[in-house]
């Protein structure tokens, strides 16, 4: 069971929260942006592997909220997919979850919400992944999703991938 989401953490963000979202809100978009030409079908997919109820009580955005809106965007703006999928454990948090989630599949956004811990559908989203790029936001609130267990997953979904030296060090590249 997740610590940290029960009682009053709902109806506002924590600081812990207010530095997770600034991350997300910065690097999703460039990564969609810079990668998406790299997938074969303008495709990049998305794991919140801890994705909570992805809006607060205030109606501020969470962690799932604000992966959706920068979804939306580039679905509407640049033509690019990003298919999101969202893991909850928690079932009045999932209930919240998939709410959201909806709310984003009806404007056209190619979204999941998975009622479960992040292991259960982590294999078949790396699957899905396959020939795309692929952006993996496991913040936990309990337990972690042992790292020997997601080596072994990306191990063996990409074992021909092997880092370019220097590739994304360049000055201008």
């Amino acid at each position: 069971m997740s610590t940290g989401t029960s009682g009053d953490y709902w109806k506002d963000k924590a600081l812990p929260s207010v530095f997770k979202h600034d991350l997300l809100k910065r690097y999703l978009p460039q990564f969609g942006g810079m990668l998406s030409g790299q997938s074969h079908d303008k495709r990049v997919v998305y794991l919140d592997g801890y994705a909570g109820e992805g809006r607060y009580e205030n109606g501020e955005p969470a962690s799932a909220e604000i992966a959706l809106r920068v979804a939306s965007h580039f679905h509407a703006q640049r033509g690019v997919t990003v298919e999101g999928f969202f893991t909850e454990a928690q079932p009045r948090s999932f209930e919240r979850l998939q709410e959201v989630v909806e709310s984003y599949r009806r404007r056209g956004v190619l979204a999941h919400a998975h009622r479960g811990e992040v292991d259960g559908v982590l294999d078949s989203v790396i699957q899905r992944a396959a020939g795309r790029p692929l952006f993996l936001f496991l913040d936990p609130c309990g337990l972690v999703l042992p790292q020997d267990r997601l080596v072994d997953v990306l191990a063996r979904q990409r074992p021909h991938k092997k880092p370019v030296p220097g590739r994304w060090g360049r000055a201008g590249g």
